[in-house]
Order: C-alpha cells, then sequence, then structure tokens
C-alpha cells in the first residue's frame, strides 16, 4: 500500500513536471508566433534596439576603428569627435534607409533557413565621416581638396558585417515548428494541469494551490533567467566592439517575453486568491440575491 501511494506521488510530480514545462514552451511559441514571426512588431523592436545610444556608439566605434585603421595619429587626435559624429549620423533621418535595411536583415536571418551575413549599409555616412578625417589630415578645413576627400572616404567600407551567417546555429526550421505547435503546446499543458488534479481530487484544494505554484515558479524562473541570456550570445560576436549591438537586440526581443510571463504570474495570483476566497464570494452573492428577492414591505 506504501509503495503504491509512493508510485502514486512520484507519478503526480512527473504530470506536473511535464505540464509546467510545456507551459513554459507554449509560451516561448506564442512570443515566437507574435515577437519573431510578426514582420511589424520585429522591425519596431529591432530599430529601436539599433537606435540606443549604446547601439549607435558600438557601431560608430567599428566604423571609426575600420576607417583609421591605418592613420593610428589621426585616430588618437579625432577618434573621439568621429565617433560622436558618426553616432549622431546614425540617429538622424540620414541612416534611416539604412536602419531598414538591417531590419530587414535582421528578420531575414532569424526566421530564414538560408542565412546571410547581418551587414549595416555605410554609404549615407561616408562623406561627412570623410570630412571629419581629411580637416583633421590638413588641419584646416580650407585645405581639404576634392581629390583628398575622395581617398579618405574610398577608404572607409561601404558596409560592415554585424553578425556573419554562421555564428549562430541556424534554428528556422525550431521556430517554425513553435509557430505551428503552440496551440497544442497550450491545449496540452491546460489538460496536464486538469489531470493533475483530477487525480487528486480528494483533496483538489490542495492540487489547485500546486497547480497555481508550478504556475508562479515558472514564470518566476523565467523572469530571472531572461537577463542572463544577451551576454552569452553576444560574447559570439567576434567584433567586442559590436557585442553591445547583439546584446541590446536580443534584451529587446525578449521584452515581451519577460512581459508575458510578468502576466502570467499575475493572473496565476489572482486565481489563487479567488480560489482562497471561494467561500466568501459564494455566500457574498447569495446574500445579495436574498436581498434583492427580499418582498418589499408596503406601508398600509
Amino acid at each position: 500500500m506504501g509503495a503504491r501511494r509512493n508510485l502514486s506521488k512520484i507519478g503526480s510530480i512527473v504530470l506536473l513536471f511535464f505540464a509546467a514545462l510545456i507551459l513554459f514552451l507554449a509560451q516561448s511559441a506564442y512570443w515566437v508566433n507574435h515577437t519573431i514571426f510578426n514582420r511589424a512588431n520585429f522591425t519596431h523592436i529591432a530599430t529601436a534596439s539599433l537606435l540606443s545610444e549604446s547601439s549607435r556608439d558600438a557601431i560608430a566605434t567599428t566604423v571609426v576603428d575600420k576607417s583609421l585603421e591605418h592613420r593610428p595619429l589621426i585616430k588618437k587626435a579625432v577618434g573621439k569627435e568621429a565617433v560622436s559624429l558618426t553616432s549622431g549620423l546614425l540617429g538622424s533621418d540620414l541612416s534611416s534607409q539604412a536602419l531598414s535595411a538591417l531590419s530587414d536583415r535582421t528578420y531575414a536571418y532569424t526566421t530564414a533557413k538560408d542565412r546571410q551575413d547581418i551587414k549595416f549599409d555605410l554609404t549615407s555616412i561616408k562623406k561627412p565621416l570623410a570630412s571629419v578625417v581629411s580637416v583633421a589630415e590638413d588641419n584646416s578645413i580650407h585645405d581639404v581638396s576634392g581629390d583628398k576627400l575622395t581617398s579618405v572616404q574610398g577608404q572607409i567600407p561601404d558596409e560592415i558585417t554585424l553578425v556573419k551567417s554562421d555564428s549562430f546555429p541556424n534554428l528556422a526550421g525550431l521556430v517554425s515548428f513553435m509557430l505551428w505547435v503552440g496551440p497544442v503546446l497550450w491545449l496540452s499543458s491546460l489538460m496536464l494541469f486538469g489531470l493533475f488534479v483530477y487525480l487528486g481530487r480528494g483533496a483538489y484544494a490542495k492540487r489547485v494551490y500546486t497547480v497555481g505554484l508550478a504556475v508562479i515558479t515558472v514564470a518566476a524562473l523565467g523572469i530571472l533567467t531572461i537577463p542572463l541570456v544577451p551576454a552569452p550570445i553576444a560574447a559570439a560576436i567576434p567584433i567586442i566592439e559590436l557585442r553591445p549591438v547583439v546584446a541590446n537586440l536580443t534584451s529587446g526581443f525578449l521584452a515581451p517575453f519577460k512581459t508575458q510571463l510578468y502576466d502570467m504570474l499575475v493572473c496565476a495570483l489572482i486565481v489563487l486568491l479567488v480560489f482562497n476566497q471561494r467561500f466568501n464570494i459564494l455566500a457574498l452573492i447569495k446574500s445579495l440575491e436574498a436581498r434583492l428577492n427580499k418582498p418589499i414591505k408596503r406601508k398600509a
């Protein structure tokens, strides 16, 4: 009898574990559907992340380093000013088309099986940056010739590679699978939680509280783990200066998932609170019904 009871407890624990795991996968599928595969949301998040000051500074630093790698003295003299100028240009309308193209390339990299390098087009900011370098070399803006400006501009790359096509495992197939299997995951999680409560229906209240605790645990673990994800992903980028860009993109795309988990946590707490007060709520409802149905005494 004792062995059978222990086996039943183990089975219940396993059932609860898989229900919680499938719930997390269902939340992930929802996130994939509404964040990764929703192009409007994807573009909005990517653009906002790329326009952040740290991302612009990281891209600007990389551009200036590549442009002045053969001019160490000029880099030392105007490096900070050139980075500041480039960062400002990246946040202006001058680079809006380049940022839009970068968002499209990031979307294709994430969702397509045949991936290409994620590159950033610099043609819109080459001339202003070349002007700064030429002025620094001649020490006077009046001495900057068209030929020298063209020469400096030609040494600035037309584009820089932010992420190589093979920097990360290609998860496009898995992402597509999660998109289609999402409804099945939600239904499976609901059924497993329901089965867990049903098998322990003799103490159903305790089972309901256990389910609520499991949901809260899933949400809490996810919320605590999300801040740890961007750093290792950014570390896979060989160019150190560009790692903040990848970290910002990762944080931006994980933000909606974190919001989902917070919503789930709040909903679970509300449901548990209502369940805990169910008898008081029923008593209140009956009391209100009695008052409403009570005949009104009229004066003679």
